[in-house]
């Protein structure tokens, strides 16, 4: 259930209207990395999310604060647009918006492409869903940032420095779901990765550039156990040992990811068992090897 307040989370006060200002603003209504886009995508991962309450809460929490945000930013775009509805110069600056739209707010982001669910990131997979999450408030960050860094007016700037604010706070709430599921952060779902291959970085660009670049080092080769291998483009793999690989590994350590206090239409530890195990042609499985925990 929904219930609204007609107040805004944060009191929009603009000076001079800017049209195509309110323009731009549309990115964050109905684009990409948008206001509506992180409310949809946290909302429907906290519906699915079965197996962990306390985090689906967390999910439906910022979800309901997104749409609050997309209200804000709303209130925002109509008052730089106000002049298309009477001015037409001001309304030639965008006809989609201006004549299409009627000057007010519509599900589009700053160029007029339609916003579009293929935005949502939602896999199912707890871990996987908050690192989408955690990206997603970093990408609107920057996106907040750029707007302010267009604009002179304090009232819109204040405005937009509430909202990129609390992308920082929404990171934080999201990494901090994260971290205390007590999980390797290279343990993703159930399968583990085959050993020996699973640590070598590829070297697959190579040679000089045209723009000073050249073949360089750096941590991501040699960190989290990983060492560098050469391409071999006449060996199996390009020189990735390949011949490692032999069938499914089950068994992936899951943390504390699956400790959690489930809701009541959760098909629980039966689905766990089910997917960690080797599953004949008819659907029915055998657990091969329970999944680990990490020590706590």
């Amino acid at each position: 259930m929904y219930h609204h307040v007609k107040k805004l989370m944060y009191t929009v006060n603009i000076g001079e209207p800017d049209v195509r200002f309110g323009n731009m603003l549309l990115e964050q209504f109905g684009g990409a990395n948008g206001e509506l886009a992180a409310a949809m995508q946290y909302t429907i991962q906290g519906w699915n999310c079965l197996e962990d309450l306390g985090r689906r809460d967390l999910l439906l929490d910022i979800g309901t604060e997104e749409l609050s945000h997309l209200e804000i930013v709303g209130a925002l775009i109509r008052m730089h647009l106000k002049p298309m509805k009477t001015n037409r110069e001001a309304a030639e600056a965008d006809p989609l918006v201006s004549i299409a739209g009627g000057g007010g707010v519509n599900l589009f982001d700053s160029m007029g492409n339609p916003w579009t669910a293929t935005y949502l990131k939602i896999t199912g997979e707890l871990d996987v869903d908050l690192r989408s999450n955690i990206a997603a408030e970093a990408r609107a960050k920057i996106v907040y940032e750029r707007l302010i860094d267009h604009t002179q007016d304090a009232g819109t700037i204040d405005a937009l420095q509430f909202l990129m604010t609390r992308e920082i706070t929404h990171m934080k709430a999201f990494s901090a779901a994260l971290e205390s599921m007590e999980k390797n952060p290279f343990s993703i779902g159930m399968l583990k990765p085959t050993p020996g291959i699973v640590d070598e970085y590829f070297n697959g660009s190579t040679s000089e550039g045209n723009e000073d670049d050249i073949d360089m080092r750096g941590p991501w080769m040699t960190s989290n156990g990983l060492h560098l291998v050469q391409p071999k483009m006449d060996a199996p793999g390009g020189g990735l040992s390949v011949q490692d690989i032999n069938g499914k590994l089950p068994g992936e350590d899951r943390g504390r990811q699956d400790d959690a206090q489930k809701a009541s239409t959760s098909p629980g530890r039966e689905a766990l068992q089910y997917k960690n195990s080797d599953a004949d042609e008819n659907g029915a499985g055998t657990v091969k090897k329970p999944a680990k925990k990490l020590a706590s």
